[in-house]
């Protein structure tokens, strides 16, 4: 959490009569685009390139002049951008090179006439994360240049890792594509139960106790299960296997200290630090057993390496960099996330060294 000097202010950017350019369903075709020079906007043709805007390197008041807005620290997202190009010709081929379960699957799930129709970013964020997973990653490459390099897959690797994000926005329904990736993964295991590209239990894992009773939807033997709910299973393949997914808290990743034994205390008890194995076993129980496992972090942005540089690095162009006073930052709740980020991510890579080998982490 970072505060900007009081001196600073927002460019004027216009209000639109009509914001909304697209329907929810199929691909954008246009966007706004605001004028640097005026703060107006234009409509402009075309799906809006992914970037992101970098905070920290905002300029003070007096460097902050009309047509010098956010848009000059808007980085393009090269990799995002490719993977879109090949995801849609991949789909306009009609997923070629993809198991006639995910065929099956991809058919039911976006066929024109569904009770109700996946979002567009539904649909994509799906499509992408089987498109990697299934083909791409195990080098499986459709019958087309791809556009993403191997330069761009390669920083998809963590360690002995491989972890995917989604980002949506909220109200978007990521628990419903949670629940199509489960669907993909199990039934594919059940199919090919040798093919190591499909897992064959799924840990899901969330913030905090709210959030844990709401994802009890992704468990199929729920009564309130998503898989019915949304009639994610086409009658053709059979129902997913109940007890294949574990949904729990990050905080029961906290590992168990050395007179600790069942969740117990003991003054005696001096068992040494818990091994990969033995945590895996004990949090994921049974599942243990099926791995490869899926690995789906409905807070993917809370699990992040510590990274070694101060907060604020000076810009990459050269310009001067933030006064002081807007570099303050809320220490507590930045060791409150670095503590709940690190636990998250050396949880994974136990798991990893104990067997589980997690594949997917949103």
């Amino acid at each position: 959490m970072s505060r900007r000097p009081e001196t600073a202010r927002e460019a004027p950017i216009q209000a639109v009569e009509s914001p909304i350019l697209c329907g929810p369903y199929a691909e954008p075709t246009a966007h706004w685009l605001y004028d640097q020079t005026t703060g107006e906007a234009h409509r402009e043709d075309g799906r809006r390139p992914a970037s992101y805007f970098d905070p920290r390197y905002r300029q003070a008041d007096q460097q902050l002049r009309l047509g010098q807005f956010a848009e000059e620290t808007r980085n393009e997202l090269a990799l995002v951008n490719r993977l879109r190009l090949d995801v849609k010709r991949w789909r306009e081929g009609g997923y070629r090179g993809a198991s006639p379960v995910t065929k099956d699957l991809l058919a039911h799930w976006m066929r024109a006439d569904a009770e109700r129709r996946l979002f567009y970013c539904q649909r994509e964020a799906v499509e992408t994360v089987i498109f990697l997973l299934e083909l791409v990653l195990p080098g499986r490459r459709p019958q087309f240049n791809l556009q993403v390099t191997d330069a761009d897959l390669a920083q998809l690797a963590d360690g002995d890792l491989l972890r995917l994000g989604c980002k949506m926005a909220t109200g978007a329904g990521k628990t419903v594509v949670m629940a199509m990736l489960i669907t993909w993964s199990l039934l594919n295991h059940l199919r090919l139960p040798s093919d190591k590209r499909f897992a064959g239990a799924v840990l899901a894992c969330c913030p905090n106790l709210t959030i844990k009773e709401r994802l009890q939807v992704l468990r199929p033997e729920s009564e309130q299960s998503y898989y019915d709910h949304f009639r994610l299973i086409p009658t053709k393949l059979p129902a997913l296997p109940p007890g294949r997914v574990l949904v729990t808290n990050w905080h029961q990743f906290q590992p168990e200290g050395e007179h600790v034994e069942g969740g117990a205390s003991y003054r005696v008890v001096n068992k040494g630090e818990e091994s990969p194995e033995a945590f895996a076993r004990r949090i994921l129980g049974n599942l243990a057993d099926h791995a490869p496992l899926l690995v789906l972090n409905d807070e993917g942005h809370h699990a992040w390496r510590p990274n070694p540089e101060p907060d604020f690095l000076p810009p990459v162009d050269g310009s001067t960099p933030p006064p002081p006073e807007a570099q303050l930052v809320a220490v507590e709740d930045v060791e409150k996330e670095a503590e709940e980020a690190t636990v998250w991510v050396s949880s994974l890579d136990r798991f990893a060294q104990g067997g589980g080998s997690p594949r997917l982490h949103m």
